[in-house]
């Protein structure tokens, strides 16, 4: 298929889950080309090292356009390194190459946090929900908006206020938000930029029959999460425990990483 799977890394999470997701995303992007851009080298698909960055969003956006520039298909899809997925997702194909489209069939799985350890091993879902490592998409305008965040991001100005960017993807951001982000005349031509960039890029849902599960682990860069409908079973993966044991692993709900 005319798609290429670009798989963001900066090798800093817990080893138990870092090689769980490696194994489910050969396993779910079997046929596709697999790229991966990490901060060390690793054995996995078409390795990019580039070296060791800051944890932000600058350095993930940075990490993703090495990867962009690489692959050669009509398409693209995300995978960040703590999110399972089902083959179904990287069969998607985008209706059309204008829009960014995110898979809002993904699930939060509470894996352990500081913060209520007795929701550990609870599912939970944020309706329509945009993220980027839900992300299937043309190549050639997720260059572009990669390179327009990178930008923006890499402002002086904006690195003083933001240090870890605080742009979000592609189709996502509202008015209000950047309203909220972008006070002062200190960031007036960042602004600018932004309400330029949320004109430019629109983002869609699409919904496959069995959801993908991000890994809510403690130390994920957008934080601790739960959405609005929580469970402890979910179609496809059962349990929490039931997934440690497909590969191999065992769960222990108590544990704190």
């Amino acid at each position: 298929m005319n798609k290429t799977i670009v798989y963001i890394t900066d090798n800093a999470l817990d080893e138990r889950i870092d090689k769980m997701c490696r194994q489910n995303i050969l396993e779910a992007t079997k046929g596709f080309r697999l790229i991966s851009i990490s901060q060390k080298p690793i054995d996995f698909g078409e390795n990019i090292c580039v070296g060791q960055l800051k944890r932000s969003s600058v350095s993930l956006n940075l990490q993703m356009m090495e990867g962009l520039k690489r692959a050669e298909t009509e398409y693209i899809a995300i995978a960040e390194a703590d999110c399972l997925y089902t083959p179904e997702h990287f069969n998607f194909i985008p209706l059309d190459k204008s829009t960014f489209w995110y898979n809002d069939n993904c699930w939060l799985a509470q894996y352990s946090s500081g913060l209520k350890p007795e929701y550990n091993g609870m599912f939970s879902n944020f309706p329509k929900r945009k993220a980027n490592s839900q992300l299937v998409c043309g190549t050639d305008i997720m260059i572009k908006a990669t390179q327009d965040r990178i930008d923006m991001m890499s402002d002086p100005m904006w690195l003083e206020r933001y240090p870890l960017g605080r742009i979000g993807e592609a189709g996502l951001m509202t008015k209000q938000q950047i309203e909220n982000l972008a006070v002062g005349s200190k960031l007036a031509h960042v602004k600018r930029l932004l309400l330029e960039y949320i004109a430019k890029y629109k983002g869609d849902n699409f919904t496959t029959k069995f959801p993908n599960i991000d890994i809510r682990h403690g130390s994920n860069l957008t934080k601790n999460r739960r959405g609005y409908h929580r469970r402890y079973e979910i179609p496809y993966w059962g349990t929490i425990n039931n997934i440690f044991k497909r590969y191999g692993l065992e769960y222990n709900n108590t544990e704190q990483k």
